[in-house]
């Protein structure tokens, strides 16, 4: 699994490519998706998943529901930087720009109330 912070001018373009091996997720910082991806994996190791694939998982995780419309709209593939989440042995796509990471710039308050709301998927 890869994690790489992308830029898209164009969402509708390469919304196609989005599939069980290549998802794409608009958030603040890469230590949220770290984290909602320990959470996803653990969830599917026990059996408490939601999603049917780790990508949506994922998604629900970041977005903090149990309903993948509203993870989608939340947090899901927008213009601009976002995350790529290379699940398995795939490339990224040529179509995507890769740019360079940057640090979380997000305080610990507002990191950590993002951290509470992935781990409350568990009990919704």
């Amino acid at each position: 699994m890869r994690i790489l912070r992308i830029y898209v001018d164009d969402p509708e373009s390469i919304r196609g490519l989005l599939g069980p091996d290549l998802q794409i997720v608009s958030v603040r910082c890469v230590e949220e998706v770290l984290h909602a991806v320990q959470l996803s994996i653990r969830a599917f190791k026990r059996g408490t998943n939601h999603a049917r694939s780790l990508g949506g998982e994922i998604l629900l995780r970041l977005a903090g529901t149990a309903q993948i419309s509203e993870a989608i709209k939340k947090v899901g593939l927008s213009r601009g930087l976002n995350y790529a989440i290379l699940l398995g042995d795939v490339e990224l796509p040529p179509e995507l720009k890769v740019v360079d990471p940057e640090r979380c710039n997000e305080n610990e308050a507002e990191l950590k109330e993002s951290f509470e709301r992935m781990a409350l998927v568990e009990v919704i």
